[in-house]
């Protein structure tokens, strides 16, 4: 590098530097061109501020860089000086994370190639984002577009580029000058929750409110929730200290990873390093396992754990915290707190709410956070109520038009971008930066709304999947090939055992999403058969979706007219739920396949319930059998009379157990579809025989007193379920 040039840089980062000194707020130095240049310049600079804790995160052969998939793990770390090295591609969500490790006073040096070119050039880590057959280099480059163009204009950003520094020679001049009289200051010392002191009134306030869960009526969980950089994390592990320095107690901490939660162990021990009792670490998916006692069982980021294992922790722990980060990277705080509201409202009512929003680790207005949140969409928020106000006074709310939006059309409305964006954030419980990336440069998406004025009421991303090339049949039917981005013709070949599957063209839902002030009144399922109308007339074989099994979720798609076809055998480790998979027949081939798929669910469900799907919940394997077709040999005389003296009380279970399972298998989808089973009656057949669970398991489930009581439902059930398969007359007796 030209010596004369890092003459010029360097006095422009030193000022950058003291100004975030002397305002807490982070500044940004953009150095856009030649990677060798741009990772000098940083070096240079690093050089410079020796004693600043720095950070490297970039692909580059740099020893000290940190690979940006393991970003993540940064969650609750600090430094003074962040390098972000994106020659070696631009992965969002490690954007996001990294940033949020930058504390006030420090500086962000991204590194970039040049704005004007940098659309146009292949990105590694958008390989991830690429579908069969196609790789980085066909991508089009719209999310890095929108990013350079945001940059551009944004006035957090000073920027050099390695042939035209962007600061005229007399501006620079200045700076050196000024920087030369005042050296350089280290951002600020670590705030007061640092040392085990509240540093903010509403970090004070949280801390308060977490003892109080701990030291009042139980059965009152808390959701504690903050942006980056409030001290949400702090607060736990200040509260923790206190309690355990006042009593025993067994205060247990979960989250998604062990880092994500190392904040709170850093913040109790800053409050006494020498305590002898500490917090103790369990992994999730481990405390539900053995379930340890807990007095107090604080779970950091919450949105980043599925949602059933975050209710199974409700029901087992009488006195939990939930701390979750509102604009977040294990998933968006937002979407889990009205999601997960309902949950706190059924099981835990007195449940609590409480929103930190003064910044600690920055000062406020800081300009950095106002630019990633909007780079990232971050802060993406719908329509406002107050437009459905308005749109309830001038239009008639059930007339919204169906549109096609082209992504250039999109990039080129921020507005519109952002609600739509927002109401996807809302809709789904786990929302990341990459997700962004994924709408914006996806190959074969299509982006579908149903608007009215300028208000988008619904939207829907969906997928083109197949059909694939002959020669891959035979591989991913027998799992040796995953083409990327065509989930429905592998799952269907290489789980459900469909060979043909990978033949025919698919439409897949990836998300959907209707605002809550106009949700129940059936625009989901307005906007599904739109999808499923347009995806006819571009000669789809059929529409289909993929997602963690519910029993709401299931009974929203049949609604729409998509019915299961296949369940995993293995919990999905987002949604901690059996992806089950759907579909909707739009064609003569696509009417074959389906009904194929659908004759082979019950097979397969018949094999598997007793095995890898033993714990999945029995409302959930009821949807997926709701009227399923089903051939089966019919029971003979001498297995109806047997199930009969079971029904009647004269039979015990082992006796009869071979036959009701046959009987349960063939009666209980026809069974589901009449309503001739009440709740308790279902989930004994599904839990009791088909699943095979122990009584133990069968009286929490059923909420019984024991055996006898399994066994009167189960005997009331047999009854119902003979009646169903025609095999039952009205007294009681074998028909034929």
């Amino acid at each position: 590098m030209d010596s004369s040039e890092l003459e010029g840089i360097l006095p422009v980062a030193l000022k950058l530097g003291q100004q975030a000194a002397r305002d807490r707020h982070r500044r940004l130095l953009l150095l856009e061109g030649a990677a060798d240049w741009g990772r000098a310049t940083a070096h240079a600079i690093a050089e410079a501020l020796a004693s600043a804790p720095t950070l490297w995160v970039g692909n580059s052969d740099d020893p000290c860089a940190l690979a940006p998939s393991r970003a993540t793990d940064l969650l609750g770390g600090e430094c003074a000086l962040l390098v972000i090295d994106t020659h070696g591609g631009l992965h969002p969500d490690a954007l996001g994370a990294a940033v949020g490790t930058l504390r006030g006073g420090g500086l962000l040096l991204l590194l970039t190639p040049a704005l004007d070119a940098w659309p146009a050039l292949a990105d590694p880590e958008a390989e991830r984002f690429a579908v069969y057959p196609f790789g980085a280099a066909d991508l089009n480059g719209r999310f890095v577009a929108r990013l350079a163009r945001l940059l551009v204009a944004s006035p957090a950003v000073t920027r050099f580029t390695s042939h035209r520094p962007q600061l005229a020679m007399t501006e620079i001049s200045a700076m050196r000058s000024e920087s030369s009289q005042q050296p350089h200051r280290m951002p600020p010392a670590a705030p007061a929750s640092a040392r085990g002191v509240a540093a903010s009134a509403d970090q004070q306030q949280a801390i308060d409110a977490v003892c109080r869960v701990a030291e009042g009526r139980a059965r009152r969980p808390l959701v504690l929730s903050s942006d980056r950089g409030r001290g949400k994390s702090a607060a736990l592990g200040i509260a923790a200290a206190r309690l355990l320095s006042m009593s025993e107690r067994h205060i247990i901490v979960t989250a998604p990873r062990r880092a994500a939660a190392e904040a709170i162990f850093k913040h109790a021990r800053a409050v006494d390093a020498n305590a002898t009792r500490q917090p103790r670490f369990i992994a999730p998916d481990t405390l539900l396992a053995e379930y340890p006692r807990a007095d107090l069982l604080l779970v950091d980021e919450a949105a980043g754990i599925p949602a059933p294992l975050l209710e199974s922790m409700l029901s087992r722990y009488a006195r939990i915290v939930f701390a979750t980060t509102v604009h977040g990277y294990e998933g968006t705080g937002r979407g889990f707190e009205l999601r997960f509201r309902e949950v706190l409202d059924r099981v835990t009512p007195g449940w609590r709410a409480l929103r930190l929003s003064t910044p600690i680790r920055w000062a406020a207005n800081d300009p950095l956070e106002s630019l990633i949140n909007q780079i990232l969409l971050l802060d993406a928020e719908p329509a406002s109520d107050h437009a459905f106000t308005r749109l309830a006074v001038c239009c008639d709310p059930m007339l919204p038009s169906f549109e096609v939006l082209e992504p250039d059309v999109l990039i080129a409305d921020e507005p519109l971008l952002r609600q739509i964006f927002g109401l996807f954030v809302l809709g789904h419980y786990q929302t990341r930066p990459s997700d962004l990336r994924h709408l914006l440069d996806g190959l074969n998406l299509s982006l579908c709304i149903l608007r009215l004025d300028d208000v988008v009421l619904a939207a829907a991303l969906t997928a083109h999947e197949g059909p694939l090339p002959e020669a891959l049949l035979e591989p991913i039917f027998g799992g040796l090939r995953r083409p990327r981005g065509h989930l429905l013709p592998q799952t269907l070949s290489a789980h459900a055992g469909l060979f043909d599957a990978p033949r025919h063209a698919y439409t897949r839902i990836v998300r959907i999403a209707v605002h809550g002030c106009v949700r129940s009144r059936g625009l989901g399922q307005r906007l599904v058969h739109a999808l499923a109308h347009q995806a006819r007339s571009e000669g789809r074989d059929l529409i289909g979706a993929s997602f963690g099994a519910t029993r709401q979720l299931l009974r929203f798609w049949r609604r729409c007219g998509l019915l299961p076809v296949q369940l995993g055998s293995h919990r999905n480790a987002t949604s901690g739920a059996h992806a089950a998979l759907v579909l909707r027949p739009l064609s003569l081939a696509g009417n074959q396949l389906f009904d194929q798929a659908r004759a082979a669910l019950p097979r397969r469900l018949n094999v598997l319930l007793s095995g890898p799907l033993r714990q999945v919940e029995p409302a959930v394997i009821a949807e997926l059998l709701y009227d399923c077709p089903h051939a089966g040999a019919p029971l003979d005389a001498n297995e109806i009379r047997g199930l009969i003296a079971f029904s009647q009380a004269s039979a015990n279970l082992h006796t009869a157990l071979p036959a009701l399972h046959r009987l349960t298998r063939l009666a209980l989808p026809r069974a589901l579809a009449r309503g001739a089973l009440t709740p308790e009656q279902i989930a004994a057949l599904i839990a009791g025989v088909l699943q095979q669970r122990e009584q133990a398991q069968l009286s929490a489930l059923l909420a019984s007193q024991g055996k006898a009581q399994t066994l009167h439902l189960l005997r009331q059930a047999t009854d119902r379920l003979l009646t169903v398969a025609g095999l039952l007359n009205k007294d009681s007796h074998p028909i034929g």
